[in-house]
């Protein structure tokens, strides 16, 4: 239950993390950002005995009522409430590098802003707080996701289920995670209401989305398998009218609880068996072979109980340049508090597959599935071999998936892993592969001359491939322009004349 909302007033001296105001200019493009504590008390939940049979899978009951909590969340809106869609995208702020991470937002906030729509980013997890408190221990020093079982220990071993988890270090008995489930819903259930507490009653909000990013689209898939559709959740209605989830990793569960953790699950959370809203699931390269998610694919589905599609972006990694190093600016703030995020690869080039513009159509699909239940088209699959491994082309580009002119004609390899120094991969410390973010490479002059003979010829073939994604729905028309400009700089500068 939320008791109380109260707006974190926003000064030169003190600013939201990672504003999006520095980054986006968001005054200048008529919209604002605010900033509020949320208080009030969660369940956390656990589950339910019996619960891992396939029948059953994913069902909790409450282990502890009523914990007391503070938690924060960044509205990014129109600044005139006339402009807006009637969209609000509620994002599940991407905890894994304990720093607040909110992907979905840099991915798609020109869609957002372009249409009018809110964005609402609520934090996810306690590990990032003490970054958030040394960032602005004023500011933020008051948020509090206290365990209300401290005294109880947890059932299994610390450092052994770190070690076996290498994606879950943060275990902490003095906090407690699983007071998510209950924030997320309160919070979406105020956003629909009329509320004097809710910060958008002067908006239209006609349809909520949610979207999380990598670990975060883990929580929203443990959110639909465990938590939407439960009665005293539901309340007669849904909580969120779409979904959109980006590069989730399917081999690993989000536990319900920390006492959880480690714990083994049905294989039937590592995906959405049932959903009866729309769902558009974009994964890359990255999640598509070494994270598994061929081992737990669905296909495509246009059932009452299964809205479904499948969008896997072929050349792009996990990261990439523009959503993970260019878009912070080299932030004076991160590298205070020593977390600017960097591309720490060996290799002259970062992958900086335009990944984003798909992301744009795929969020403009999802409002289009939901408003007026006209589903989008499907786009081809990733070829995998035997071992999931990604198959390549004669250039060296993976085949298949969703594709851009950047490789149906390209002029370089899109690569899903970088090699790096030892001890630098989060995924695995002792790897010098980093399968989170790849690099991309030219072919040389004479390659790219050979294939396209000259520039306008090149921009002619781009120009028509491009036309055609627009006309599939897999390309926003707004963003084609952009894309051909990429393409044939890149050509340009790899020795096209």
């Amino acid at each position: 239950m939320i008791e109380k909302i109260q707006e974190i007033p926003i000064t030169p001296e003190s600013y939201p993390f990672a504003s999006a105001e520095k980054y986006c200019r968001l005054s200048q493009k008529g919209y604002q950002e605010q900033e509020y504590y949320m208080y009030g008390t969660a369940h956390v939940y656990r589950t339910r005995e019996g619960a891992d049979d396939e029948d059953h899978a994913g069902q909790v009951e409450v282990m502890t009522k009523d914990a007391p909590y503070i938690n924060r969340f960044i509205v990014r809106a129109p600044s005139d409430p006339k402009r807006c869609s009637g969209n609000i995208v509620v994002e599940i702020i991407n905890p894994t590098s304990f720093m607040e991470i909110d992907r979905m937002w840099i991915l798609g906030h020109r869609e957002f802003m372009r249409n009018g729509d809110i964005y609402v980013g609520i934090t996810s997890k306690p590990n990032t707080i003490p970054k958030l408190i040394e960032f602005d221990p004023t500011r933020y020093g008051i948020l509090s996701w206290n365990n209300p079982n401290r005294d109880i220990p947890f059932p299994f071993d610390m450092e052994e289920t770190i070690r076996r988890n290498s994606n879950l270090p943060d275990l902490d008995i003095r906090y407690e995670t699983g007071l998510f489930w209950d924030m997320l819903t309160d919070l979406a259930w105020l956003l629909r209401s009329d509320d004097k507490k809710n910060p958008l009653r002067d908006y239209r909000r006609e349809y909520l989305y949610l979207t999380g990013w990598s670990q975060s689209a883990c929580y929203l898939f443990r959110y639909v398998n465990s938590f939407a559709y439960r009665p005293e959740v539901a309340r007669d209605g849904c909580v969120f009218d779409g979904y959109l989830a980006g590069g989730g990793v399917r081999r690993v569960v989000t536990p319900v609880n920390q006492y959880e953790t480690g714990r083994t699950y049905s294989h039937r959370l590592y995906r959405v068996e049932k959903v009866s809203q729309p769902f558009i699931a974009v994964q890359t390269e990255s999640e598509n072979g070494r994270f598994g998610s061929w081992r737990t694919m669905r296909q495509d589905s246009d059932r009452p109980d299964f809205l479904y599609r499948l969008y896997e972006v072929t050349g792009a990694s996990h990261d990439t340049m523009y959503s993970y190093v260019d878009y912070y600016e080299k932030d004076p703030d991160l590298e205070r508090i020593n977390h600017l995020p960097a591309y720490r690869g060996e290799h002259e080039e970062g992958n900086d597959y335009p990944s984003h513009l798909l992301f744009a159509a795929a969020f403009r699909n999802l409002f289009r599935w939901v408003r007026t239940g006209a589903a989008p088209g499907h786009c081809e699959r990733i070829l995998t071999n035997a071992e999931g491994e990604n198959r390549k082309d004669a250039f060296g580009n993976t085949i298949g998936g969703l594709r851009t002119c950047l490789l149906n004609y390209p002029t370089g390899r899109y690569h899903s892993t970088s090699r790096i120094q030892k001890g630098l991969s989060f995924v695995d410390p002792e790897s010098e592969q980093d399968g989170l973010f790849g690099y991309q490479e030219g072919f040389s002059a004479a390659m790219v001359r050979e294939l396209y003979g000259t520039l306008d010829h090149y921009r002619r073939l781009v120009t028509e491939d491009t036309k055609e994604q627009v006309s599939k729905g897999f390309l926003c028309r707004e963003d084609a322009e952009e894309l051909i400009h990429l393409a044939v700089s890149l050509a340009e500068r790899r020795g096209l004349q």
